[in-house]
């Protein structure tokens, strides 16, 4: 129950012409107003005061090891296959830990980054404006679990997203994350989630390859790979839908919770694991190999004609309660 500045000033105006006496039913109300604010207000682990939502804590990683061999997407009919690297068991200890998956292809660890150092990956000032339905609201913070927590507020548009600093030409990637459910459908993930790897600056020509995106046409999740020119732009995916291509899905497909997505890209070749289990792969001259970036973004998609006409169909996951992502870390092998 909120109460306007006026309506207070008439509850606390006394009658009384001596010393004010206390008025019971005043305090009873305001006790009653801080008790309904704090059931109905997510808790707020975040320091700048902004809106932010509740995380379980993260499971530890007791995932098995990547198995030996690797299946093998076919390339689209106008793509050129090019042979997939041979697969070796995992034998070297000098990177502890190795990668959940693909560590058959790590190199010496580049990258470690927790907590602060993903928060201060901030580029939703930026990022949020590159299309012009998404609003540039969203809240990144570090969590008391040193996880970094990405939040969206629930309004049409709501967006926020981390950036790497650095670029990946050829490497092995690791994400730890949390994925909001749906409320309502456990089984999907809230909002235009999305963790991917492009240069944003040369798009589509050095290539975009979406590891997790929770479509918002269908509110499932698939995997896709974008290449091509600005007014020739190419893309395959497991969602089936994709004019040049579909990617075979030899797994099981991400679902809310915490999940440890791994990533193995090089020229000619990727291939992106759930929870140590292979998803897909793709073995083609398309995959630029070129350095990208690391995006973990998410915005609930606005329902307007343009973004209709954009996607498809309507928004299928979008969250009108707050809802984020959290991250625990990212990491970077070098690809051996």
């Amino acid at each position: 129950m909120v109460l306007r500045e006026r309506d207070l000033a008439g509850l606390t105006e006394s009658r009384w012409r001596g010393p004010r006496k206390p008025n019971v039913w005043l305090i009873c109300g305001a006790v009653f107003a801080v008790v309904l604010a704090a059931i109905l207000i997510p808790v707020s682990d975040s320091p700048t005061g902004k809106i932010s939502v509740v995380i379980p804590p993260a499971p530890a990683i007791t995932f098995g090891a990547a198995t030996a061999t690797v299946p093998v997407a076919s390339p689209s009919a106008t793509a050129k296959a090019k042979a997939a690297p041979t697969v070796q068991a995992p034998t070297r200890v000098d990177y502890d830990p190795p990668p959940i998956a693909g560590a058959s292809y790590a190199g010496s660890l580049l990258l470690n980054a927790t907590g602060s150092q993903l928060t201060a990956w901030n580029q939703t000032s930026s990022f949020c404006t590159q299309q012009d339905w998404e609003v540039p609201n969203g809240t990144v913070y570090t969590d008391s679990s040193n996880d970094s927590v990405l939040t969206t507020n629930g309004a049409s548009g709501s967006c926020v997203g981390i950036i790497s600093p650095g670029a990946y030409s050829s490497a092995v990637i690791e994400v730890y994350a949390y994925f909001p459910p749906l409320p309502g459908s456990s089984d999907t993930i809230a909002n235009w989630t999305s963790v991917w790897l492009t240069d944003q600056a040369t798009w589509p020509a050095d290539g975009e390859l979406d590891a997790v995106e929770a479509e918002p046409a269908t509110g499932v999740n698939a995997v896709a790979y974008h290449w091509g020119s600005s007014g020739a732009q190419q893309y395959m995916s497991t969602d089936g839908f994709a004019a040049d291509g579909t990617l075979p899905k030899d797994g099981p497909n991400l679902t809310p919770g915490w999940h440890v997505v791994d990533i193995v890209y090089t020229q000619g070749y990727f291939a992106v694991y759930y929870d140590s289990k292979l998803y897909t792969s793709l073995s083609s001259s398309v995959v630029t190999g070129a350095a990208v970036n690391i995006l973990i973004t998410t915005s609930v998609t606005a329902d307007n004609s343009e973004v209709d006409s954009e996607i498809g169909n309507t928004p299928q996951n979008s969250d009108s309660s707050p809802a984020g992502i959290a991250v625990k870390f990212v990491k970077v092998w070098s690809f051996k």
